[in-house]
């Protein structure tokens, strides 16, 4: 890769953009501050939907289903974002990155979307919904650590990323 094009689709780079080129895709891997843009970002697109959704089903005594509305509502979200051409969310797009497959650097299966789309709104719905349950610290410290995994793999991995079989690389 030239620092200008990506390999895998052909799209200009951001200009600036630097990161390790992933040895088995040949693209450009995002970065720790990539990723977190990218995730404050949807954090910032998803707070509203998913606190109405807590919000009134608590209000009618039923926290499990406010959790269960924004588990959908959130999981839908990334799950489309996931399989559409670009393979971004608004997040994505933000931090100018993409979901690939880890093993062709392709866009995301329908299977590898909706695992890493499940296991990434477990935490957000979670850390929600269950801010008065004991398990609220187990799902943050879970969450972190997940997150944090990717400043000490080779391949900018998060453990979300392993279990779908993902990678995230500079759009």
């Amino acid at each position: 890769m030239d620092g200008k094009t990506c390999s895998g689709c052909g799209r200009n780079l951001p200009s600036g953009a630097r990161g390790p080129i992933d040895p088995v895709t040949g693209m450009m891997l995002a970065g720790f501050g990539r990723r977190v843009g990218q995730m404050f970002s949807d954090q910032l697109v998803l707070v509203i939907p998913v606190e109405v959704f807590v919000a009134v089903f608590d209000q009618i005594g039923s926290n499990f289903l406010g959790g269960l509305s924004g588990f959908i509502v959130t999981a839908g979200y990334l799950f489309r974002c996931y399989i559409t051409k670009g393979g971004q969310s608004v997040g994505n797009r933000v931090a100018a990155t993409r979901v690939r497959d880890a093993s062709t650097g392709a866009m995301l299966a329908p299977q590898q979307a909706l695992k890493r789309a499940a296991i990434v709104m477990f935490y957000f719905v979670g850390s929600y919904s269950l801010h008065d349950s004991p398990f609220f610290l187990v799902i943050i410290v879970v969450g972190i650590i997940d997150n944090a995994y990717c400043l000490f793999d080779k391949r900018n991995q998060t453990l979300h990323d392993k279990i779908a079989n993902t990678i995230v690389v500079v759009a």
